[in-house]
């Protein structure tokens, strides 16, 4: 069966809700048991009966049946954030005394989660730039864990998922990639190696802007199962478990995630060529074009782009020039999220110390900008783009 037929239908269960189409929003704190010999077996693991909606619920069960399917994994946990996902996936791994590795174009709050809490648990971390591809210098006896965004965020680096994870494996590592920018239409991280895997599920799954939700998945066979047990019991022990309602709106959106990705892969490719050839523009960092660093391990680990991308313009002349490209904008809001069906625009200026060395680690300026290309008219947003550079002097 297709994709697009299995997003439709994993995870649904029509017999036991009436014959209801959609799976019903389960509106309840807590579930009863008949007896009490079924309430002293719930923890029982082939028991299905549900317990705490903390736990598990079944509209919130359906939605990780079906992120575990396009993840060609086994299990899958939904959290109430993608910073859920990824704390609870950290947490789970290393210990006070353990070391970790991070790409260094990680999501920026992933960094701070590093550097803020698991540094005050006693965990140290070592940052390595994203096209390094042997990491047996940096790997030490007590590192525990290897994390990749791949592409990574802002410069959108890619990272060799198969050749890192093997690396991480061999050493006894755990691997974890972040996969929100290709989804798991575009790009399958547990193929490649990867023992785990999270979302922000706000942006391209989910779609429409309107529900915050993280997504984990891991295979059983990882660590014979124990791996998945131990993510799962500290994203319920941070109460970081997303709500009934949510999952019914990320499920709504999932329906057409497999019509809306080649959409959005379409408009994101029309508007970042035509940037590509502008003459205020100075590159467009955007990983399917064909002179984007490491375009062709890209095109080997990805079977398709999204519609979020960088691009780097002329340096102006004044600050203020950014102001008036940026403001007169139309069909391109300004907002810090992505992956819906808006087009929205970022300047990605260093506002710290710490941000600025990390852009120069990665070869970023201030005179680049994030674009997250919506599902408007392509040659609308290209009208949209020329105008407002009209305001941009080179």
């Amino acid at each position: 069966m297709k994709i697009s037929s299995r997003i439709l239908h994993e995870g649904d269960n029509r017999t036991a809700h009436h014959g209801a189409v959609n799976p019903p929003i389960y509106h309840t704190s807590l579930f009863t048991f008949p007896n009490l010999r079924a309430f002293l077996e719930r923890k029982n693991e082939a028991n299905s009966h549900h317990t705490y909606t903390r736990e598990s619920n079944p509209t919130i069960q359906a939605l990780e049946q079906k992120i575990a399917m396009l993840e060609d994994a086994d299990r899958c946990i939904a959290t109430a954030s993608g910073m859920g996902a990824i704390s609870a996936a950290i947490l789970a791994v290393p210990h006070a005394g353990d070391h970790v590795l991070v790409v260094d174009t990680c999501y920026g709050p992933t960094r701070e989660f590093m550097d803020e809490v698991m540094a005050g648990l006693g965990v140290e971390t070592t940052y390595f730039h994203p096209e390094l591809d042997d990491l047996t210098g940096l790997l030490r006896p007590n590192t525990r864990l290897v994390y990749l965004e791949s592409p990574g965020s802002h410069s959108f680096h890619i990272q060799n998922l198969a050749r890192l994870s093997r690396q991480a494996r061999l050493h006894g590592a755990v691997t974890i990639a972040d996969n929100s920018w290709a989804t798991p239409l575009y790009q399958q991280p547990h193929r490649l190696g990867i023992d785990i895997v999270v979302h922000s599920g706000t942006k391209y799954i989910a779609g429409h802007s309107d529900v915050v939700v993280g997504l984990v998945t891991v295979r059983e066979s990882t660590e014979g199962g124990a791996l998945y047990q131990r993510v799962r019991q500290v994203a319920i022990l941070l109460g970081a478990t997303l709500g009934p309602a949510e999952a019914f709106l990320v499920q709504r959106g999932l329906r057409t995630l497999s019509v809306r990705m080649p959409q959005l892969q379409a408009n994101g490719l029309i508007v970042a060529r035509w940037l590509h050839a502008h003459p205020k523009v100075r590159r467009v960092l955007h990983p399917g074009l064909p002179d984007f660093p490491r375009h062709q391990l890209a095109k080997e680990q990805m079977s398709g782009w999204s519609s979020l991308f960088t691009v780097e313009l002329h340096p102006p002349a004044d600050s203020e020039q950014r102001h008036r490209f940026v403001d007169s904008l139309r069909l391109f809001s300004i907002g810090v999220s992505w992956g819906g069906y808006e087009s929205l625009i970022v300047p990605l200026l260093a506002n710290t110390p710490a941000v600025a060395a990390q852009h120069r680690r990665v070869d970023l300026s201030d005179d680049c900008y994030r674009m997250s290309i919506g599902l408007e008219d392509a040659d609308d947003l290209i009208a949209d783009l020329e105008q407002g550079l009209s305001h941009y002097i080179k």
